[in-house]
């Protein structure tokens, strides 16, 4: 039978392996937004969606088993704090997936972050060219109105 802190382990691990592919599915985001491929990018949306609901149940499913560890050694439901207490054999493989999750975390956060600001900067470009369409339309038609005259 697993101990608890081998069960965190491989949460820790799946948590990883889930995020990184949240972490793909960001980066195809970002190369369909630049290239204005729409219809991926609400593919991506979707797959997003899908891959975050499964992020969330192990995120939970890593929470409970760390607080029941740390319950049980009686400390925070910290890796650090519970590592420090485990045999070096049981926290060694929970401080090395601790540390790959952490990485991916922050690879994950730096790319939403680009992600964010790119629609961020195409949200601000489509509403700058709708306004500017809008007042060339608006505008009399007509010689010396600074409008096009569409008249044959």
């Amino acid at each position: 039978m697993p101990t608890k802190s081998s069960l965190l382990a491989e949460a820790l691990v799946k948590q990883d392996e889930i995020l990184s592919e949240l972490l793909s599915i960001t980066l195809r985001q970002r190369e369909a937004l630049k290239e204005g491929r729409l219809s991926y990018l609400q593919e991506l949306m979707s797959e997003m969606r899908h891959t975050s609901v499964r992020a969330q149940a192990i995120e939970t499913r890593r929470g409970r088993l760390s607080a029941e560890l740390a319950g049980d050694l009686g400390c925070e439901a910290v890796v650090s704090k519970i590592a420090k207490i485990l045999p070096p054999e049981d926290a060694e493989p929970l401080k090395d997936a601790a540390k790959n999750l952490t990485s991916t975390v922050g690879r994950l956060k730096t790319e939403m972050s680009i992600l964010s600001r790119l629609m961020d900067e195409a949200k601000n470009l489509n509403e700058m060219l709708i306004t500017e369409w809008r007042k060339m339309s608006s505008k009399a038609v007509g010689p010396g109105s600074g409008g096009f005259d569409t008249r044959i």
